[in-house]
């Protein structure tokens, strides 16, 4: 009986994006047709959930959505591949796949109750309903985590928000670029020994596994301002 709280979760960021978009508005920056087709090849959508879950499974239904929609964006600027096997598996650019070997397919399954979240999440996004929350983001980071490493000397601190640039938007504890830090792509992040423990969130958004708490007095979203305000 868990399905009902997920659809409940899912209808709440739904609400929470009216206002914010008009039904049925086109996918900023790809094509739709392209999209669909490359969601067709086997396991593409699996493909999601699993790199999607694994980067955000603790962020909440925004949270998801932001990765999601930082894949398609990468999938439609080319320079990371021209399906999403290629895009998912580049080289040193998803730290759980990274860590995995390099490919998708060793990262846990996601479990029904994910990969009914994440598919969910995708035909909102396919279907013009909900837009991309990054501001076309193609990189993102928990900056927390980087500047722990950085001053532990694991990586270097120009990696921090990937040499200061400023975030199209910050969506629990990632914050999202719509830009390239460094010329042709994302830089490499060295993993360190033994991560640094996981630091108290920024913002953490409401699961999809619990029922909708009601909004802040005049918040129209589940989403966070850089000066920390509600939007």
């Amino acid at each position: 009986m868990r399905a009902r709280p997920a659809l409940c979760g899912l209808l709440g960021l739904l609400l929470s994006l009216q206002g914010g978009f008009a039904r049925g508005e086109d996918l900023p920056g790809v094509a739709r047709a392209d999209l669909v087709a490359a969601l067709t090849a086997p396991g593409a959508r699996e493909a999601i959930a699993r790199v999607a879950v694994a980067e955000a499974a603790n962020q909440g239904d925004s949270g998801l959505l932001a990765v999601v929609y930082t894949i398609f964006n990468r999938l439609s600027d080319g320079r990371w591949g021209t399906s999403l096997d290629q895009v998912l598996n580049a080289r040193a650019q998803f730290e759980p796949v990274l860590r995995a070997g390099g490919d998708w397919r060793a990262l846990p399954a996601a479990s029904p109750v994910q990969r009914a979240r994440v598919n969910t999440l995708i035909n909102l996004a396919l279907e013009g309903r909900a837009p991309d929350p990054t501001g076309g983001a193609l990189w993102f980071q928990n900056p927390r985590i980087v500047a722990a490493r950085a001053a532990a000397g694991q990586v270097s601190a120009r990696l921090v928000h990937f040499g200061g640039r400023t975030p199209s938007a910050v969506i629990g504890d990632h914050a999202f670029y719509p830009a390239a830090p460094v010329a042709g792509t994302r830089p490499t992040i060295p993993l360190p020994a033994q991560a640094p423990a996981e630091p108290e969130p920024i913002f953490v958004p409401r699961t999809a596994l619990e029922p909708p708490a009601p909004p802040p007095s005049g918040a129209r979203g589940l989403f966070v301002s850089r000066d920390g305000s509600l939007r």
